[in-house]
């Protein structure tokens, strides 16, 4: 898959939808903000915000972070993801690809209490900081198979 930088990562919730983004060419990732959705800001607005971050940062791919189904309940999760991607692609018309995102809170988490954060009040940092992670991940792993097509 012919991937294009910058990337725009999303860890999505049904509260809080995390944003990272990677530089031009594709090594760094970086967290950028977390949306909150709540009573007076629904998906629609998110959207929206997300197209302006789009504009902004001149985004050329999209990567969401989407869960393994382990459990029952990460059908319910998954298809919100596939519903929300449908959306994206409609407003950016970018690539959107999806990249496993199963165990990224956890990680997130445990950093965060690394470096002497509460989780509680760290809480707002979370999403943003998984969507950093899987981003980085997926930049590193992508870059190594650019090596070895070389």
């Amino acid at each position: 898959m012919n991937v294009q930088n910058p990337i725009l990562a999303i860890d999505y919730g049904t509260k809080r939808i995390g944003l990272a983004i990677s530089d031009s060419k594709g090594v760094i990732a970086s967290p950028l903000e977390v949306l909150r959705i709540t009573k007076n800001r629904d998906v629609e607005d998110i959207l929206e915000d997300i197209l302006l971050v789009v504009e902004e940062y001149r985004v050329k791919t999209i990567l969401i972070g989407k869960p393994q189904i382990f459990k029952e309940e990460y059908k319910y999760s998954v298809r919100k993801i596939d519903k929300f991607a449908k959306k994206l692609t409609d407003i950016t018309n970018l690539p959107v690809i999806f990249q496993d995102e199963s165990y990224s809170t956890n990680q997130s988490q445990n950093m965060l209490l690394s470096l002497g954060q509460n989780i509680k009040s760290s809480r707002k940092k979370i999403d943003m900081i998984s969507a950093t992670m899987f981003l980085q991940e997926f930049l590193n792993s992508n870059y190594k198979d650019d090596e070895k097509s070389d």
